[in-house]
């Protein structure tokens, strides 16, 4: 687009510059009358006036992006406050391996436990990683979740790591390895494929007696955002690492 304006502007310029040359001869030569050449004039000077204006609103334009770009990002353009349902249900479907780590992960072990065990049964590898029911842990989480007790949050989030490992007819080719903290992560991370040129961590910031749709979330890539991509990647892993075992399946 920049490329042909730029050539719109040229021949602008080329048009008015031969037209000029063009009256000029004219009426040194006497070819054309004098109301000729004076019209002439006045239609160069119109093309002039047209491209001074048009080269003077671009500049504006350019001005104004130039302001845009140099101004502070906007937090509302990195951050969003839910889920993309579509996202992560492909992320699982579609991956070889995926990270899930919050503090029960209610919502995403409620809303893909079928999705999750299809996929492990084809060859899925996921890692989970919640809080230790009943736990001092899950008392100080039910403090900041404020509409749950820390037995709710408890006995909700073994019931569904229970439906999520109960067993399968017929072969597995994947694995379903959970582990649990001692202390509540400041974070929900739900990663793709994170060793891999293709890996996305999404991150969802945790908050205080807040309504889950209102948690910051931004997601980084390994191709995108190659330094803080790495940086979260580590938490996780070292998460992970001085996590307790749970389970094991199959």
């Amino acid at each position: 687009m920049t490329t042909v304006r730029s050539v719109m502007r040229s021949l602008d310029l080329y048009v008015t510059l031969v037209t000029a040359i063009l009256f000029g001869v004219l009426g040194l030569i006497g070819k054309a009358s004098q109301e000729v050449v004076t019209s002439g004039v006045l239609a160069v000077l119109a093309l002039v006036g047209f491209s001074l204006l048009r080269i003077r609103s671009q500049n504006e334009m350019i001005k104004s992006a130039l302001v845009e770009i140099s101004a502070p990002p906007s937090a509302d353009r990195f951050f969003s406050e839910v889920d993309d349902t579509d996202e992560i249900r492909q992320m699982i479907t579609e991956s070889r391996e995926v990270w899930l780590h919050g503090w029960t992960l209610a919502l995403h072990l409620v809303s893909y436990p079928n999705e999750i065990r299809t996929a492990v049964a084809r060859g899925l590898r996921v890692k989970i990683l919640v809080i230790e029911p009943n736990s001092t842990a899950m008392s100080i989480a039910a403090i900041e979740a404020e509409n749950h007790s820390a037995s709710e949050l408890s006995s909700n989030l073994e019931t569904n790591l229970r439906r999520l490992i109960a067993p399968m007819g017929g072969a597995v080719a994947g694995e379903i390895e959970i582990r649990t903290l001692g202390y509540v992560p400041h974070a929900t991370v739900i990663a793709s494929d994170p060793s891999t040129k293709e890996g996305k961590i999404i991150m969802r910031m945790a908050v205080f007696q807040a309504n889950n749709w209102q948690r910051p979330t931004f997601t980084v890539t390994r191709q995108g955002d190659a330094s803080w991509y790495e940086f979260f990647k580590i938490q996780f892993e070292k998460r992970w690492e001085s996590a307790q075992p749970y389970a094991l399946f199959p």
